[in-house]
């Protein structure tokens, strides 16, 4: 049979249709001889149709700014992403590879940390004012890239600083987010408290996923959560209208104080929250949470007053703590 027949008879076509070494078998006269329908225009642009619908719908849908979710059309969290600086004229720029899947979008975070704790009483303040100062500095900006092909992307209007990434494809993410500067001594008591009072909060989250979380405890400690939150039950529109086929998924860091210690166990609360991304997952998507891995190449990038070009990065599941000692032990050296 010839190479590059496509004919589904197992005799060999092209000894007895001349036609069938140039249409490769899809001419009528050959499908007569082997009592096959011919494959009409028609019937081709229609599969071919049904298959291109088919792509659409498996794929995700871009994350955006606009805040127009992709299947009520509701408008959330226009403001969610911070807006590029216009007086800045730092960036990043790169190239993603070993993509699980379709790149639906990729922020970046500035490593930013409050220097004391909101109950702190230091010289020439109060914990009521250090509660108000504190408050204005843990503010974390989000920017969002924009996206090119074959997974490139791009930051503009960055100040200078040290950032981190988070990687958003359809069933996977990864991020590079320090969460705090000091090495983790949370102990075991703290991460359950911490986790009781993360699910505690808002309840229009049914699930809350715990991807890490870092910090040191004490009088005046701090801890951050870097937490998947899912929509998983009906959800009621503005027009009072509900989708049991519609969740809703959400990328967040939290941030934490903790506030004393009972007899039961160290107390801890959330000062404050920031959402990276929020996603409305329909029929096509896939439902529920969906893993989230540590990948170090994500972590401290560094602008100054030029676009960094930061070169392929190859995305892949790194151990925190494991990156955290490397980190230490060149910091030493």
């Amino acid at each position: 049979m010839k190479k590059n027949c496509h004919c589904r008879s197992r005799r060999s076509p092209c000894s007895r249709c001349s036609r069938c070494r140039s249409r490769c078998c899809r001419c009528s006269p050959c499908s007569q001889s082997f009592g096959t329908t011919p494959t009409t225009t028609t019937t081709r642009t229609t599969i071919v149709a049904i298959l291109l619908a088919g792509n659409l719908l498996a794929a995700g849908t871009k994350i955006s700014t606009d805040g127009i979710q992709p299947y009520t059309k509701t408008v959330i969290g226009t403001k969610l992403y911070t807006p590029p600086d216009p007086n800045a004229y730092g960036g990043i720029r790169g190239t993603l590879t070993e993509l699980p899947d379709e790149l639906l979008g990729v922020v970046a975070v500035p490593q930013r940390f409050s220097e004391i704790a909101s109950r702190d009483e230091v010289t020439g303040g109060t914990a009521a004012k250090n509660a108000r100062n504190t408050t204005g500095e843990i503010q974390i900006p989000a920017y969002l890239a924009t996206l090119g092909s074959n997974g490139s992307f791009s930051f503009r209007g960055l100040p200078p600083g040290k950032y981190d990434l988070l990687v958003i494809c359809d069933n996977a993410m990864y991020d590079g987010i320090l969460l705090a500067r000091e090495v983790s001594t949370l102990t075991d008591a703290d991460l359950k408290a911490i986790k009781e009072i993360v699910e505690k909060s808002n309840p229009y989250f049914n699930i809350k996923q715990i991807q890490r979380v870092e910090g040191v405890p004490g009088g005046y400690g701090k801890a951050r959560v870097l937490g998947q939150d899912m929509r998983t039950l009906p959800i009621t529109l503005q027009d009072a209208s509900v989708r049991n086929d519609i969740q809703t998924r959400t990328m967040k860091i939290y941030q934490l104080e903790q506030i004393g210690n009972a007899r039961l166990g160290p107390m801890w609360q959330i000062k404050r929250t920031r959402e990276l991304s929020r996603q409305e997952i329909g029929p096509p998507d896939t439902k529920g949470p969906i893993p989230n891995y540590f990948c170090q190449a994500l972590q401290g990038i560094r602008v100054s007053t030029s676009v960094k070009d930061i070169g392929t990065v190859a995305l892949k599941q790194d151990d925190p703590l494991k990156a955290r000692q490397k980190d230490s032990e060149e910091t030493e050296e």
